[in-house]
């Protein structure tokens, strides 16, 4: 969480650093989840979504992988786009559906899917959150959430991450869904910008991500600088107005990112209506400060960064007695999953400690956000946090509830959750730990100034701050050392060394020269003008000429003239003691200062000439290690002059002797400067010793792995040879593919073109492909017409519906077959099917148009002897049947259907034959019916008919032949009955 100037805080993870992520993918990606009973809900989503609306879709479900349920298959039902199971380094493509394998978890980086082995067990998979914390890295605001239904909390997480990237999330209507527990946990961290029916999904997605305003499009006005700064700080009012909590010094792109999400959300058309829009409704205020305030935390986020605060914080606490409490102060806890975390960690040291009295820890956990410190409190988070806390962890500090997990009593009772604001309360102090993760990348440079010093001032010596990734102390090197520089944990140096960078605290916003003008005149009236004026001539004329030192020799401060003892020198400007110090005093000085940091005690140096302007002066120094509170750490260097080296004529009328005693001892203090001299840098050549034995071993090391590398690269060569074999091997064989895909080219364009089917490629937005020459008839066009949609080309038929039928097919996957009849009168049979590539994918329809005139000829001519005959059978005064060459019934006059109680639809088209032997157990007929010859026969029969009782029948049988063949044709029987 982090805080903005006047502490509104929020708590998501380091996107400042960069302003937009490098993504391989220019178009939306949407990540879906779901669990038991979600495919209804995919169906209907998909349904409804159009095909070429720009986006991929990327489902994550919790399926096993003895599952039999292929989601594949079944989603191709309810959507033409290409539905696939995601493979290892697959590229997203938009406008396509992914869905993940069973029992595997699913990453995405550059736009391409990695597939992992599940690191957890069944009931701690979390494969949502593990898919949409990764999406949201890679595609920050492309990326969007969707929350189906299922059991548990899979995806909350997830949820909050592509929030927190600038993403959109959307929750599927817990009334709607077969199982409501993954929305209502998702509906529960009030990130869900959408709860919706799947249904009425797609056209809040398109419309929210076609926005002007997020896809670049919007008009100047919206976009200019100047105005979005006007309407931007009106926006900062209302919420300094309504809240109490000013974002002046909130850093601006991250503002407008989260207005522009507003407006998008409310379709408005630009700031302006934004404007308008939140004074006339205060609640959106509330909504755009919760925006701003995105709790994003979850337990042991970047778990290796805690395994190192682990060890740094252990070493400290060790060195601490049992009287001492430990002290942490948790800044922008957030949800407060980071301060249960390091109570775990305190717990498990303390547990560990042998000592029966253990110091008692106090963790302070404090945030801006009411609602985030209401839900730290209670202490309840939903099932999804098996997947970020091991199996002990869970039993040693959590109670099991339905849904979810509770923090224990014992790891409650250790924090003090409380509303703060970071920059206008006053902090905590005499702090082991400082955690401040993700907070101060939102604020702007100015105010992480002023913050970073509190921080200091709050720490014990040696205590541990506690950042973010994307977070550093870089501008505040000189008080604190980095002890992790990849995972940002600092320790507090013992002293300060730069007196320019005061702790300025509280901090306001007004203009901060003005205040401090008006701070120093109110100060400077309280003091007493004669003590000030007596203190300025003490240091001016009665003082020693002083500097203060830091540890590197830099000069921190000059009391005094000090014009005799150091000098500028040419060249770049710099304030260091060792590039300023005359020649005379660099050796000895710089002794001093080593000696001085190296014990902590005072130096002092006598009796050392200088010459200047042709005269020999004496003079001493001393340098003193400060121990005073805001000093400690420095060093205090005093110069005194002895005044000149004067050289008598008594002393010239010495003996040889007296002047050799002179020369002597002038020489011994010459030789014990010079020891001193020679030990240290004697220390210092073994120090330097040491590091290059250190870096010998390294570049001995290195070399090794250069010789290794070369060898590698040796190997790789070879195998790089044997490569390019295979692939000339291969591009060979490809030719030869080429080859027979050319000749099978010109065998199908030989075939399409001397069929008489008429042959039409389309793809999914109806546009031409390719086409066979017979298509020409039916349609008005030309090889030219490629690539154009088939319903801007004028056809030769009467069927307007074409394209409707068409889509139909497309969407369906549903074959149709129909007769059509051209403006000329000719019938053809058309056919549309969905075009199906080798991976089994529907890439359009195919069309295909057969002519079948001379067949619609003969089924007229067909008809009318049918209905000839019937009116002949009609006409016949006995009952009459009539019999085609297969002993199937063409027609029977009335006569016969109320002689043996039949209705004429249940016997035409049926065999005569199968009636008299099944129904009417006629052996004597059926035999004259398989009898060819002769031309004409009667019969005399006596048969008990079922349901019709005895009858005597005289029944004629009559042949029609075929000239030539003698095969019958026709037959006619007639029934008369004695």
């Amino acid at each position: 969480m982090q805080e903005n100037q006047d502490g509104a805080q929020s708590h998501h993870p380091a996107e400042l650093n960069r302003e937009t992520p490098q993504q391989a993918a220019s178009f939306p990606i949407i990540g879906m989840g779901g669990a038991s009973g979600s495919l209804p809900a995919y169906q209907k989503f998909f349904t409804h979504m159009p095909v070429n609306a720009g986006m991929a879709f990327v489902i994550i479900v919790h399926q096993d992988k003895a599952e039999e349920l292929d989601y594949s298959v079944l989603l191709k039902e309810s959507t033409s786009m290409p539905v696939l199971t995601a493979k290892d380094g697959l590229e997203v493509r938009e406008n396509h559906v992914y869905i993940i394998p069973p029992g595997t978890d699913m990453g995405i980086h550059n736009g391409h899917l990695l597939l992992f082995s599940a690191s957890r067990p069944k009931g701690a998979h979390m494969p949502i959150d593990y898919f949409f914390q990764s999406l949201a890295e890679d595609q920050w605001n492309k990326a969007v959430a969707i929350i189906f239904s299922g059991l548990g909390a899979d995806g909350e997480t997830g949820l909050r991450m592509i929030k927190e990237k600038l993403g959109m999330g959307m929750v599927q209507e817990p009334d709607t869904a077969e199982f409501s527990s993954m929305p209502y946990a998702a509906i529960k961290t009030h990130m869900a910008d959408y709860v919706l029916p799947p249904e009425e999904m797609p056209l809040k997605l398109i419309q929210y991500l076609n926005h002007p305003v997020l896809v670049g499009e919007a008009n100047e006005e919206l976009t200019s600088p100047l105005t979005n700064k006007v309407h931007i700080q009106k926006i900062l009012m209302l919420l300094r107005s309504q809240t109490g909590h000013d974002f002046t010094l909130y850093k601006k792109n991250t503002i407008s990112r989260r207005i522009e999400r507003r407006i998008a959300f409310h379709q408005l058309p630009d700031y302006e209506s934004y404007v308008n829009y939140l004074r006339e409704n205060p609640a959106e205020i509330d909504t755009l400060f919760n925006e701003l305030l995105i709790g994003v935390t979850k337990f042991f986020r970047d778990r290796h960064a805690f395994d190192s605060l682990k060890e740094h914080v252990y070493r400290l606490l060790e060195q601490k007695s049992p009287e001492e409490p430990i002290r942490i102060w948790i800044a922008g806890c957030s949800t407060g999953e980071e301060a249960y975390s390091i109570a775990i960690i305190i717990t498990e040291f303390l547990d560990n400690l042998k000592s029966k009295r253990k110091p008692k820890a106090q963790i302070f956990a404090t945030d801006l956000d009411p609602n985030a410190i209401d839900h730290a409190r209670a202490g309840f988070y939903f099932s999804n946090i098996v997947a970020e806390l091991s199996a002990q962890q869970l039993e040693r500090f959590f109670v099991k509830k339905p849904n979810g997990y509770t923090v224990k009593k014992e790891i409650r009772e250790m924090i003090v959750f409380a509303q703060h604001n970071l920059i206008k309360d006053a902090p905590f102090t005499r702090l082991d730990l400082l955690c401040c993760r993700n907070v101060m990348i939102y604020l702007t440079t100015e105010l992480q100034k002023k913050i970073i010093p509190v921080f200091h001032y709050s720490l014990q010596p040696n205590g541990l701050l506690f950042l973010g990734p994307a977070e550093s102390v870089d501008a505040f090197n000189d008080i604190f050392n980095s002890i992790d520089s990849k995972w940002k944990i600092f320790e507090r140096k013992e002293g300060v060394s730069a007196i320019g960078k005061i702790l300025d605290f509280p901090f306001h916003i007004a203009n901060q020269d003005k205040l401090g003008k008006i701070d120093n005149t109110t100060k400077a009236l309280a003091k007493n003008p004669i003590a000030e004026s007596f203190n300025k001539v003490l240091l001016e004329n009665y003082t020693p000429a002083s500097l203060l030192l830091n540890e590197k020799g830099e000069i921190l401060y000059i009391n005094g003239k000090t014009n005799r003892f150091i000098q500028l020198n040419p060249g770049e400007a710099v304030m260091n003691i060792h590039r300023m110090v005359r020649e005379e005093l660099k050796y000895v000085l710089g002794n001093a200062i080593h000696l001085c940091l190296t014990n902590h005690t005072k130096v002092e140096i006598n009796d050392i000439r200088i010459k200047e302007n042709n005269r020999t002066y004496l003079m001493g120094f001393s340098v003193d290690y400060l121990n005073e509170p805001a000093l400690q750490g420095l060093l205090l260097v005093n110069f005194y002059e002895k005044g000149l080296v004067r050289k008598s004529t008594a002393q010239k009328s010495k003996s040889a002797s007296n002047i050799s005693e002179g020369a002597v001892e002038e020489l011994e203090k010459e030789l014990t400067y010079t020891k001193q001299q020679l030990h240290t840098t004697i220390e210092q050549m073994e120090t330097s010793l040491e590091e290059l034995k250190s870096t010998n071993e390294e570049l001995q090391s290195t070399n090794e792995e250069l010789q290794s590398t070369n060898e590698e690269a040796l190997t790789t060569k070879e195998e790089m040879q044997s490569l390019n074999e295979e692939l000339m091997t291969i591009n060979l064989q490809y030719q030869n593919k080429a080859e027979e895909l050319t000749q099978l080219n010109n065998d199908m364009k030989n075939l399409l073109d001397n069929t008489e089917i008429g042959t039409i490629f389309l793809d999914n937005q109806l546009n031409i492909l390719r086409f066979t020459p017979q298509v020409t008839r039916l349609f008005n066009v030309i090889t030219s017409d490629i690539g154009r949609s088939i319903t801007h080309i004028v056809s030769n038929f009467e069927y307007p519906s074409i394209e409707q039928t068409i889509n139909e097919v497309i969407t369906t996957l549903s074959g149709k077959e129909l007769e059509i009849k051209t403006k000329k009168g000719e019938w053809y049979n058309l056919r549309i099917m969905p075009y199906r590539t080798m991976d089994n994918f529907i890439n359009g329809a195919v069309l295909t148009f057969t002519k079948i005139t001379p067949i619609k000829s003969m089924n007229a001519r067909m008809l009318g002897l049918l209905q000839y005959a019937q009116s002949t059978a009609d006409l016949h005064p006995q009952a009459t049947v009539v019999l085609d060459a297969d002993r199937k019934v063409l027609v029977c006059n009335e006569k016969f259907q109320n002689m043996f109680r039949i209705q004429e639809y249940e016997i035409r088209e049926l065999s005569f034959t199968e009636i008299v032997i099944n129904k009417w157990q006629m052996d004597l007929l059926s035999d004259k019916l398989s009898n060819s010859s002769p031309a004409s026969e009667e019969i005399y029969v006596q048969h008990h008919f079922n349901g019709l009782g005895l009858k005597h029948l005289e029944i004629k049988i009559e042949r029609i032949m075929e000239k030539g063949t003698g095969s019958t044709l026709i037959m006619i029987l007639s029934f008369k009955e004695k």
